[in-house]
């Protein structure tokens, strides 16, 4: 899941003042995690998501759209908008945001007849198409660093 860059940075922002430097007592560490917030502050109106990478969700998004309005054409405005190629992550993610939208239509009209023929091979493609943006999604996601966290961030073996 994409959400804007600035409100997620404004999220690690507002953790950071709320809920971590008011526990941390050693003012060299404080100094630190206020420096956090300034890199942050200065990096936030300077990058935005990777384009390509939203542009192919947005692609596929259509193919599934396009397949779907082969068998139910009230879908089919979703999948032939004729808009400018965005320039900006924004414009993608806002884009993404209303084709996810009419997938969720999709879902409603082909799931409650997903035995009957033709809806089941839609089901089918849904299904595949949220398979590959989840399988895609945690490709790109890190291991989550729990036994750090746990420690406090202490050395391992302390």
């Amino acid at each position: 899941m994409n959400i804007p860059l600035q409100r997620m940075i404004d999220g690690i922002i507002a953790t950071m003042r709320s809920d971590v430097i008011p526990h941390v007592t050693d003012s060299y560490a404080r100094g630190q995690a206020i420096g956090v917030i300034d890199i942050l502050n200065n990096l936030a109106p300077r990058v935005e998501w990777a384009q390509m990478p939203l542009a192919r969700q947005v692609d596929a998004k259509r193919a599934l759209l396009a397949e779907i309005a082969v068998v139910l054409p009230a879908l089919a405005p979703a999948a032939r908008k004729d808009l400018p190629p965005p320039h900006a992550a924004d414009d993608l993610l806002s884009l993404k945001a209303e084709l996810d939208a009419s997938i969720g239509d999709a879902i409603a009209l082909v799931w409650p007849r997903r035995h009957e023929a033709g809806f089941d091979r839609l089901a089918a493609l849904i299904r595949e198409h949220l398979h590959e943006e989840l399988s895609a999604e945690m490709k790109i996601t890190r291991k989550p660093l729990f036994a750090e966290i746990a420690r406090g961030g202490a050395e391992a073996g302390t």
